[in-house]
């Protein structure tokens, strides 16, 4: 049975999370251009994410989600069929945590990732800005827009 405490403690953390996290100067991240993001990464590929599953760290202080996408292309890297990733942040059991700089994925959505392959599951490199989503060959990321051949070409230009 959890304490006062302990439930005081997790709904301080979401809280914390939610409100800071809504303030942009509140994450101080320094921009990362494509190059540098794909000489950090040891895996890139071209994916659709089929499956999301959040739960509690061991802690029960954090949530993370668990990404799984189908590989359409790897730019870099071993290939694969699957890769799984880990952010932080999700639903689990109604309650809500998101941080301001961790990516967040949507069902069926087709993404570019730069993968860090350290740590398992792997984890994004640059955090948000290690994820592009792919439309209609066109790839985006904030205010930025590139063909994806013009992307993928210049990823694999700066992994060299």
């Amino acid at each position: 049975m959890r304490t006062w405490h302990g439930l005081y403690s997790i709904v301080l953390v979401v809280w914390c999370s939610l409100i800071l996290g809504t303030h942009p100067g509140h994450a101080a991240m320094l921009k990362m251009s494509v190059e540098d993001l794909a000489r950090q990464a040891d895996t890139i590929v071209v994916g659709t994410v089929t499956q999301q599953q959040s739960a509690w760290d061991a802690q029960h202080t954090a949530i993370y989600t668990t990404v799984t996408l189908a590989v359409d292309l790897v730019l870099i890297g071993t290939p694969s069929e699957v890769v799984t990733l880990q952010v932080a942040g999700g639903s689990v059991g109604g309650m809500g945590m998101r941080t301001s700089t961790d990516a967040v994925f949507r069902e069926r959505e087709r993404v570019i990732v730069f993968l860090d392959t350290s740590p398992v599951p792997s984890i994004v490199v640059g955090m948000q800005q290690g994820k592009f989503e792919v439309k209609d060959n066109t790839v985006t990321r904030a205010d930025e827009t590139w063909s994806l051949d013009a992307f993928i070409a210049a990823v694999r230009t700066a992994a060299r």
